[in-house]
Order: structure tokens, then C-alpha cells, then sequence
């Protein structure tokens, strides 16, 4: 089992989204999928950058930096267990986000942050889909953990408690949608607040 600091006060605690889980695949007709992947990119970072007691973060090329908010990560793309060892120098705890979540709620990621400190891995599964919205790893990475099995297109919670040393290891935390195909767009919820961008663009499409 990994370590923790005893104090969560302590804890350095980091959110960093995936830009290459995009929701290009779900731009509506007459939006441009690039542009609606960058909203719903942005949008996603947004809520991650707007967490307090946690540093945010883009995974991805350095055209992102644009969008960095001041004293937030970015790293290039590399495979799951290299990206934790570089996350492992920054942090305690990591929580993953795939960029095609603009709606997420903050509180969903706050939950993932909270139960690391107990668990090895935290999973919050996909609404209405095969894989999750967010991957939370208490830092170092537990040995015990197949990191060349995990994909955020895909839930992992049933093989990793097949393999956890205790139940306990493994955290499942509420679910959220994502923007993956067509019908994505339809979950978006406009009574939450955020996600600006992604709405500004869906609004110009049905502007007379």
C-alpha cells in the first residue's frame, strides 16, 4: 500500500485533463468538431482549475498553454504509468479527467481527492457509457495496480477489485456523463453554471 501524509492539509493534491479523450465525436451538426473539442476541453480544465486546496493541469502539446491558468501543470502525452511517475514529483494524489467532460461538476472531482487518502485508486464511472469521467491514484503508485490495463474509455472498477489486497483499496466515487457521441450533447445540464464556452458555441449554432 502506498503512503500518505497523516494531515490532509498537507496533501499536495493535483487534477490534470487528458486533452486527447476529446469530445470531437460529439459536435452536433454545424459546429465544427475541432472547435467543439477545444470548448469542451476548455470547459473541463476550467472546473479543475477552479477546485481549491488542488493544482490543475493539461495533458498534452504546448498549444495548450494558452489555456493554463498561473502556477497550473502541463505535461507532455506519455503512457499512464510515466505520466504518474512525472504527476508522483508534483503531488500526493492525482485525480485523471478525460477534456470531453465540460459539465462535470466540481464536486465530483472534491469527492475524488477526498477518498484518496484511504484508498489506492479512486474510479467515478461514466453515466450512461463503458468508461469513467474521472481516475483518482493515491501517489506513489501501489504496485499492485495494472496501470498498463487502465483507459479512461473504459471502467476498471471490476478488475481492479479483482486484483485489490482489500476492497478498500479501490474507491468508487458518483458518476458523470461525457461527450462521446451524438447523444452527449443532450445530457449537457443548463441549469449548472460553467461551462461557458461549450454553451456559447452551441448557442451561435441556432442563432437565427
Amino acid at each position: 500500500m502506498s503512503a500518505a501524509p497523516e494531515d490532509a492539509a498537507e496533501r499536495r493534491r493535483l487534477v490534470l485533463v487528458l486533452a486527447r479523450y476529446d469530445a470531437a465525436g460529439a459536435a452536433p451538426p454545424g459546429v465544427d468538431p475541432a472547435a467543439f473539442a477545444h470548448a469542451c476541453l476548455a470547459d473541463t480544465y476550467e472546473v479543475a482549475a477552479d477546485l481549491v486546496g488542488a493544482r490543475s493541469g493539461l495533458v498534452g502539446p504546448a498549444a495548450l498553454d494558452a489555456l493554463l491558468w498561473p502556477g497550473s501543470l502541463r505535461l507532455e502525452e506519455r503512457g499512464l504509468r510515466d505520466l504518474l511517475a512525472a504527476c508522483a514529483e508534483e503531488a500526493d494524489e492525482v485525480v485523471l479527467v478525460p477534456a470531453d467532460a465540460p459539465d462535470l461538476p466540481g464536486l465530483a472531482l472534491a469527492k475524488q481527492l477526498k477518498v484518496l487518502h484511504r484508498a489506492d485508486v479512486a474510479v467515478a464511472p461514466e453515466w450512461g457509457g463503458p468508461g469513467c469521467v474521472a481516475l483518482g491514484f493515491r501517489l506513489p503508485v501501489a504496485a499492485w495496480l495494472p496501470l498498463e490495463d487502465l483507459d479512461l474509455d473504459l471502467d476498471p472498477t471490476s478488475t481492479l477489485r479483482a486484483v485489490a489486497p482489500s476492497p478498500a483499496l479501490v474507491e468508487v466515487t458518483p458518476q458523470w456523463h461525457r461527450l462521446r457521441g451524438a447523444a452527449g450533447v443532450h445530457r449537457l445540464d443548463p441549469a449548472l453554471e460553467g461551462w461557458e464556452e461549450t454553451r456559447a458555441l452551441l448557442s451561435a449554432r441556432v442563432r437565427p
